[in-house]
């Protein structure tokens, strides 16, 4: 099993070897993309990612105790952004979820933005650590 750290490493070399941010957005895009579709049924009020400007659907599943992310948006950019967070949740425990920050995404270089200011990635994070605490 990938640890978070080595997930969230293998994604900055990604989007570090894309030359351009159009050629980062795309990867970004291709990651939304290839998200596994979310089953209509999650598509729950219970599951709304509250406080992002786009309609966001998080839900987290557990197998002993390791957890997984599904994840749907009507938007390219935070479906991409839901993709990298399915990526580093899959397989981590609780404990290693609830120590997830943001930080990586500022490493990516796609936007001004730095992820603490941002409202709608706070929300996501805050929504998979509610998600996973509630399994205890």
């Amino acid at each position: 099993m990938t640890s978070i750290a080595q997930a969230v490493e293998d994604i900055i070399d990604e989007f570090e070897s894309r030359s351009s941010v159009d050629e980062k957005y795309i990867h970004l895009f291709q990651m939304g993309a290839e998200l596994p579709e979310m089953d209509e049924s999650l598509k729950t009020e219970e599951n709304l990612v509250r406080g992002c400007q786009s309609t966001l659907w998080f839900q987290v599943t557990r197998e002993g105790e390791k957890f997984y992310l599904q994840a749907d948006s009507d938007s390219m950019v935070i479906k991409g952004i839901a993709a990298l967070l399915v990526r580093i949740i899959a397989g981590q425990t609780a404990e290693e979820i609830q120590k997830l920050t943001l930080d990586f995404i500022d490493r990516l270089d796609l936007w001004q933005l730095p992820s603490e200011r941002n409202n709608g990635l706070v929300s996501m994070l805050e929504t998979v650590k509610s998600q996973v605490s509630s399994y205890k």
